[in-house]
């Protein structure tokens, strides 16, 4: 009995040792666990700092103020990250995430007491410059003759504005001469004179009261139009002053909506009627001028804004004077409209027009003046898209001695079907007041103008140095090895100020006919193809994308394309149903029978 109690209590002992060491062993197992978790979390934050991942989540800054001079430190900020971003062989390489290099630097440019010049001096100077300076290759050598722009970077040599030692590394940068740019935040596919920004991240989940991203999206857009924009030269503004404008209006809202409304202001200030926003849900700026458009298109005539065509019965008629819609006069609507919608010409771009007849309730008090009488009109919104230009088809006139084309109805190898057919007509009426659908500034070239002439010059970046753009001559015609005839009638191409882009491109290319005529007003004054990039937050814009002169250097851009003889359509004439241009073309044609 003894020896069993013994026997007891030994084995109790045993398991109450045994489980203080297992029970140790498990806590000292845990720490060892938790101390690993921490190194690994550390690893992974410092591995995330190598790879450029530690601000996916954010910036970290959260701020709506700034002093007079830090927005001036912020704007310096702006443009010795901007110069970097495009200059230096190890950004343009892609070997680092230039975008959050800013995030970096930043809190130390916002604080108060900071030495702005040497902390961006070490912030670049870190980067090294080993691979500076670089041989310019042939190829990227412009002749001076050639040269259409010149990089606007003589700041960066302003030792008073930047100090020495900063001015000094900078200086050095503009020497770098990169052509190999595949992974470079602007680069040029395959070879391809026209830039491509496909390389800048999106940053679709942007949490928009994020004052780093919200700067981030404005110092971007800012920097495409110092570098590669071949329009800056003409947009009539200081794009520094821009630059300091911008910075205080970006940090001030917190949502999406004050962000996505500040890039759009900002996009006017090119005056440019390529620019354009697509945000969310493919929302664009038009969007938040109301859910309704009053199904109407519009023209200025003696600076009156006139009804010049109805799609749907909604209770304006065709010549009505819209003095008010709802509290807003005319003149209030289009100087809101003009504030966040680029325009080129103040009478033009095609975002504009779709979006002066906006409302948020669907009927809604429209004053006109209506055959000299004043009225208050309830005008009916539609919640859709219409199709504001001319829809007349493609049709034979005159008994068959004039053929009608509608550039914008046509279909891809129509023309030759056309001009083979129609060969023999007195005169061809080609109306580019819509935006053409095929491509006509070569092909219809060829029956109409009997060698290759000059018609532009094109202005292209230079691949190895941001911010200088080169131009290039364009011809059309027939080619030296077709001696087919060419067409004898008189051609006659109306314009006004819907015609954009291909359809001026296509009245320069033609109008090389030797019996040709202009009819109409001024087009657009945005011409060239577009490019189209993503700001932060997955908003898509666009710009010019190549700048478009006439032989002799002249530029259209902000001009338009200038008529040979001007036409403005009357009241009488659009409450008739006539459509006056084609009218005046018609008397042209049959004045050389």
């Amino acid at each position: 009995m003894r020896l069993k109690k013994r026997r007891d209590r030994m084995f109790f002992v045993f398991i109450s040792v045994l489980f203080i060491l297992i029970t140790a062993g498990c806590f000292a197992s845990q720490e060892a666990h938790q101390l690993e978790q921490v190194k690994e979390q550390v690893k992974e934050q410092k591995q995330k700092q190598e790879q450029g991942q530690e601000y996916d989540q954010g910036s970290g800054m959260k701020f709506s103020s700034l002093s007079e001079q830090k927005i001036e430190d912020i704007a310096k900020l702006s443009k010795v990250w901007g110069l970097v971003k495009y200059y230096h062989p190890k950004v343009v390489s892609g070997e680092i995430n230039w975008d959050y290099e800013l995030f970096r630097v930043m809190p130390s440019i916002i604080d108060e007491n900071s030495d702005v010049n040497s902390i961006l001096y070490e912030w670049v100077h870190t980067l090294g410059n080993e691979n500076v300076p670089g041989a310019l290759e042939q190829l990227y050598q412009i002749p001076e003759d050639y040269k259409h722009l010149r990089p606007t970077t003589d700041w960066s040599k302003d030792e008073e504005y930047l100090g020495a030692d900063l001015s000094l590394e900078l200086s050095m940068l503009l020497n770098s001469n990169i052509s190999d740019r595949e992974h470079a935040y602007v680069s040029f596919k395959d070879d391809s004179p026209h830039p491509s920004m496909h390389n800048e991240n999106s940053y679709i989940n942007m949490k928009f009261d994020d004052t780093g991203y919200r700067l981030l999206g404005l110092f971007r857009y800012w920097n495409i139009i110092e570098y590669y924009y071949p329009y800056k030269d003409v947009i009539e503004e200081d794009w520094d002053r821009v630059l300091l404008e911008f910075i205080p209006k970006m940090i001030d809202g917190s949502d999406y909506d004050s962000y996505y409304m500040t890039l759009a202001e900002l996009t006017t200030r090119i005056h440019d009627s390529h620019a354009y926003l697509l945000g969310k849900n493919r929302k664009t700026v038009t969007d938040y001028f109301g859910l309704y458009q009053l199904p109407v298109n519009f023209i200025e005539i003696n600076n009156q804004i006139v009804i010049s065509k109805v799609i749907n019965d909604c209770g304006l008629e065709v010549g009505d004077i819209v003095l008010n819609v709802g509290d807003d006069s005319i003149d209030e609507l289009l100087e809101n409209r003009r504030k966040y919608i680029s325009q080129s010409r103040e009478d033009t771009s095609a975002h504009f027009f779709p979006a002066l007849f906006r409302t948020q309730q669907k009927n809604t008090d429209v004053t006109v003046i209506r055959q000299g009488n004043t009225m208050k009109i309830s005008a009916t919104g539609y919640r859709q898209w219409f199709n504001f230009f001319v829809d007349t088809k493609s049709q034979a006139m005159e008994n068959g001695d004039i053929y009608y084309i509608n550039a914008g109805l046509l279909e891809e190898g129509e023309i030759d079907k056309l001009m083979k057919e129609w060969w023999n007509t007195k005169g061809l009426i080609l109306d580019l007041r819509n935006y053409p659908t095929s491509e006509l500034s070569y092909k219809l070239a060829q029956y109409l103008i009997p060698s290759e002439k000059e018609f532009a010059k094109l202005s292209y970046p230079n691949p190895a140095i941001p911010g200088e753009f080169y131009y290039m001559h364009i011809f059309s015609g027939k080619p030296q090895n077709i001696n087919d005839e060419v067409y004898k009638g008189k051609l006659v191409m109306l314009i006004n100020e819907h015609t954009i882009s291909n359809g001026e491109f296509t009245t320069m290319s033609l109008r090389n006919t030797e019996n040709s005529i202009v009819l109409g007003r001024p087009t657009a004054g945005a011409d060239g193809n577009k490019v189209i990039f993503t700001l932060p937050g997955n908003i898509k814009t666009a710009i010019s994308g190549r700048g478009v002169f006439y032989p002799d250097k002249k530029p259209t851009q902000r001009i338009g394309v200038q008529p040979d003889i001007r036409l403005d359509p009357t009241i009488e004439g659009m409450m008739e149903g006539r459509d006056e241009y084609v009218e005046k073309a018609v008397e042209i044609i049959k004045a050389d029978y």
